[in-house]
């Protein structure tokens, strides 16, 4: 029977975002307990209607687990890397394989300092160094060297056994600690490193994870746990140049430092609670990194603890023990495993929108506003007789229901940046820049917190403010082009010079906005004084 159904969506072509995952070892791309079969597919499921991720799957080897990808023996110069958008090194060989090349080197340098996004991890010890370990950034982020460290001073990285083990297993349904705890239905909890747009305490402002923490419903704050991870941290020399077959590389460009943006907790025990690893001691770690190159004008670089966070072991379960009605199905077991399972998806996620370049970003952006004007809560909201001159409270009931819609696909804090690098930058780039200070919760701070200091009460509401007026300018401006969800509409869609449309409202809106802080400023200064003023007369 023939399909003659018109295709009736007016949502644009997804954004391609295209993936290159590299392992080797024994790690394949099947069901296998080191596979990554359950992380690819989580990757292409078509969940975002404004992106769609096609992975390539390469292997370093020409072993059995090589089998089951696409490309075997990879070699990085002998690859054309300017087809991916991104990079991702799951490094299983230890240091007795050969590391990369010169030449490999200098394919994949290029790549990154072109702006393509890199994410990479290992285990314990060395796992993953001939692979990783001499990639610049990536070697400098995360421990790669044992039992010494390495060639340039790097530090050595945390041991599989011995109380200071990075052993993260949460206690599970049976008796004792067991190697396959890791298997089950419970995570471990991490703690996120939260963000807010002033040095002053953070409970005195809207405070943001890491966009690679923040999930659909709130920071993301669990992830598999293992009994031996590796260790994520923040390198002390930030000025390391290095020659790759002829190609200068700056390692940190302007010594902007990578961060640490989500950390592991160990609680002690004795050795009895563990038979098989005995004591463990207490500690905090690192259990993500990121460095976001774009404000260095080069791509990001995220790194992982552990490629336990990823593997099908940890995610769908032990298949050497299919009596376990647990750790069989990992965290399918139950609803609470379910439900931190999509947590760790939304992490998955995360990593390739954010480690997408500028260009990508901005293209994910439009499509997302684009998909957002056409949501039902959305369109059935728009009142027709404030398309073209809606005032701020206006713009302010729209743009929190695009937030709102915005947030079951792209992040809070996507919206939040997209919002000001390509909303306020549609207005002119230099004005998200001047505002980025008051706006941007993710720009580096000068100084530690304030602990005694409060905040000025305007500034603490102004990126708020700020996004949902844009995000409401943005839609409108959409709404009025595009009135209704024709064909043409859609086809018309791709091809708009979208910064030219929506630019004088969204300069409107933050004019709307200036005028409306100055009246609240005006007001409680007022109250300042009046308090004052009563003090003074009562003392």
């Amino acid at each position: 029977m023939n399909d003659n159904r018109a295709d009736t969506s007016v949502l644009a072509e997804p954004r391609v975002i295209r993936v290159l995952v590299v392992t080797d070892g024994e790690a394949s791309f099947d069901r296998a307990d080191f596979g990554l079969a359950t992380l690819v597919d989580v990757l292409e499921e078509p969940v975002l209607p404004w992106a769609r991720v096609e992975v390539t799957k390469a292997h370093r080897e020409r072993n059995l687990p090589a089998l089951s990808a696409e490309i075997t023996l990879f070699r990085f110069d002998g690859h054309d890397l300017s087809r991916y958008d991104q990079v991702w090194l799951f490094g299983v060989a230890r240091g007795n394989r050969p590391s990369l090349e010169e030449t490999e080197l200098r394919a994949l340098a290029e790549f990154m300092d072109g702006g393509g996004g890199v994410f990479a991890t290992g285990d314990h010890e060395d796992l993953g160094v001939s692979l990783c370990g001499g990639v610049p950034r990536v070697r400098s982020m995360r421990k790669w060297h044992w039992p010494r460290p390495g060639p340039n001073g790097e530090p050595v990285a945390p041991s599989i056994d011995g109380p200071a083990r990075h052993d993260t297993l949460s206690e599970g349904h049976d008796p004792l600690f067991q190697l396959n705890d890791q298997s089950d239905d419970v995570p471990q909890v991490v703690t996120p490193r939260m963000y807010a747009t002033s040095d002053s305490p953070r409970w005195a402002h809207q405070s943001y994870p890491h966009p690679l923490l923040c999930g659909p419903r709130g920071p993301i704050r669990v992830l598999p746990d293992h009994p031996h991870e590796g260790e994520c941290y923040v390198p002390e020399d930030l000025g390391a140049t290095f020659s790759f077959a002829g190609y200068e590389v700056t390692e940190y460009p302007g010594g902007l430092a990578p961060e640490v943006v989500a950390w592991s907790t160990i609680r002690s025990r004795p050795a009895e609670r563990d038979p098989r690893k005995g004591r463990l001691d207490a500690r905090t770690f690192g259990a993500v990194g990121a460095y976001d190159g774009h404000r260095a004008g080069v791509g990001r670089v995220a790194v992982d603890a552990t490629w336990h966070h990823f593997f099908n072991v940890n995610l769908v379960g032990d298949p050497t023990v299919p009596r376990d009605p647990v750790k069989s199905v990992g965290f399918a077991a139950s609803d609470s495993g379910r439900a931190a399972y999509e947590e760790i998806k939304s992490y998955y996620r995360n990593l390739v929108v954010w480690l997408s370049g500028p260009g990508a970003q901005e293209d994910l952006w439009w499509r997302a506003v684009w998909a957002a004007r056409w949501h039902h809560r959305v369109s059935m909201d728009l009142r027709p007789g404030s398309l073209g001159s809606p005032d701020l409270a206006e713009l302010l009931r729209i743009g929190a229901e695009v937030r709102e819609v915005l947030a079951t696909t792209a992040t809070r804090a996507d919206a939040a940046q997209w919002a000001g690098r390509f909303g306020v930058g549609a207005v002119d780039a230099a004005l998200w820049e001047a505002l980025r200070p008051s706006l941007d919760p993710w720009l580096p701070r000068s100084g530690e917190e304030q602990p005694g200091h409060l905040p000025n009460l305007v500034a603490s509401m102004l990126p708020e403010l700020v996004l949902d007026a844009v995000l409401g300018a943005v839609v409108h401006a959409v709404a009025a082009e595009f009135p209704e969800p024709t064909e043409q509409a859609r086809e018309r869609a791709g091809g708009v010079e979208w910064p030219g449309v929506v630019g004088p409202a969204v300069a409107r809106a933050l004019e709307a906005v200036s005028g409306q802080v100055a009246r609240t400023d005006e007001v409680l200064r007022s109250v300042g004084v009046t308090l004052a003023t009563v003090r003074a007369a009562g003392g």
